[in-house]
This record gives structure tokens, sequence and C-alpha cells, in this order.
């Protein structure tokens, strides 16, 4: 009789351990550590020569052109770097990932662009400018529409979730210069203008994937290359 008992315990402790291990393999999506990505990472020393690249041909730049166009005594100081918590990017990816996989659509990469943010207290909605001439970057997906790599946002079409091309004038010069009239694409794919008015995207009907806001310096502070700002 106590064979039995341990033998069921034994069996019972099994298979809840099985179950355990289940649940936590798929309630953890972050990829296994598999090495730093190949030919991505850079030393320090590299780093510093191109951080010290960018103080010598482009500070200089930027600082004489923002003292010339804005009358104010004190003197512009070219943003250096902008960061995000490591929280903030874990989710930002695990967003892009559900909404690209809702409009059943890949993503290729992650586009990084330049950005400058306007002179002004508010944008034209009326969100207020955090940084008011500042430089910035900001985050687009991308995923591949008739054999390019091009950044996408997400629009409902037809009570569908739908990955749309963000340049939308870009494939109609290049169709007007084919002398081509096409049906819009089926599927899950459609354009739509970018920086066009009338658009969903533009308007707010649609979702946006772009990533911004993040904290950018100076404000005041000494970075990891030396600059004292």
């Amino acid at each position: 009789m106590n064979s039995q008992i341990t033998n069921h315990l034994l069996l019972f402790f099994c298979i809840s351990l099985v179950l355990y291990s289940c649940q936590e393999s798929s309630t953890n999506s972050e990829l296994p550590y598999e090495g730093p990505p190949k030919d991505r990472i850079i030393t320090v020393e590299r780093a510093q020569e191109m951080y010290d690249s960018y103080s010598e041909r482009r500070v200089p730049i930027i600082q004489k052109y923002e003292d010339s166009v804005v009358s104010d005594s004190q003197k512009f100081t070219p943003t250096r770097y902008a960061e995000y918590d490591l929280e903030t990017i874990k989710q930002y990816i695990a967003y892009i990932e559900h909404e690209a996989n809702q409009a059943n659509v890949d993503i290729n990469t992650l586009r990084f662009y330049l950005s400058n943010y306007p002179n002004g207290e508010k944008f034209p909605n009326g969100d207020v400018v955090k940084y008011p001439r500042r430089n910035s970057f900001f985050v687009v997906p991308t995923m591949e529409y008739e054999g390019k790599n091009v950044g996408f946002s997400i629009e409902e079409v037809d009570g569908k979730y739908t990955a749309v091309p963000i340049n939308k004038n870009e494939t109609k010069i290049e169709k007007d210069n084919q002398n081509q009239k096409q049906d819009e694409p089926e599927g899950t794919v459609n354009e739509a203008g970018f920086f066009t008015s009338n658009t969903a995207t533009v308007q707010g009907g649609g979702t946006s994937l772009i990533l911004n806001e993040s904290h950018i310096m100076p404000p005041p502070g000494k970075d990891d290359f030396g600059n004292d700002n």
C-alpha cells in the first residue's frame, strides 16, 4: 500500500513538473541567448573615434547654424545622445510584433530616422514640443512590399488589420513612369501616404508604429565619451 502511494505521488510530481515546464516555455517569449549579434558590436575605441569625428565635423556646423537663426544670448548645444529604458524597448518590440502579427506581415528591420524638433512650443495638432530645436531620431519598422523594404503603419481596411506602406508618393511616381494603371493590391498590404493630411493614419484612424519621445541629452550632464554639457 505504501509503495502504491509513493508511486502515485512520484507520478503526480512528474506530471506537475512537465506541465509547469510547458507553461514556462509558452509564456517566456525572450529569445535564447546566442552570443552577441554577428558583426554588429564595435569596440569602445571605435565608438570613441566615431564620437570624436562627429564632435569635430558636425557639432560646430549645427551650433553655428542654430545660433544664426535664433537671436538668443544662450549658445546652442547640439544633442549628443537619446536614450530609452530597457523596459520601453522590450515593450516596443512586443507592441510592433503584435501589430504585425495581427496584420499578417513580417517585420524586416528597424529603421532609425534622424530628425529635428521644430522651433516652437507646440506641434500643429497641439502636442507640446518637448525639445525645441533639438536633434532627435525616430524608429520605423519595415516590411517587404513589391520587392522593396519599406516602413509601414497599421490601418483597419474593411474590418481587417492591414499593413500600410508609409511612402505612397514613391510608389505612385514609379507607376506613373511606367504608364501603368493598376488596381489596389489585394491581401493585407495597401498603400497610404505618411505626410498626406487626408489619410486615416495622419488623422488618427490608423495605428502608428513609430517610436520617438526618448530622453535627449543635453539637458546638462556628462556623457560616456567625455562631452561635458
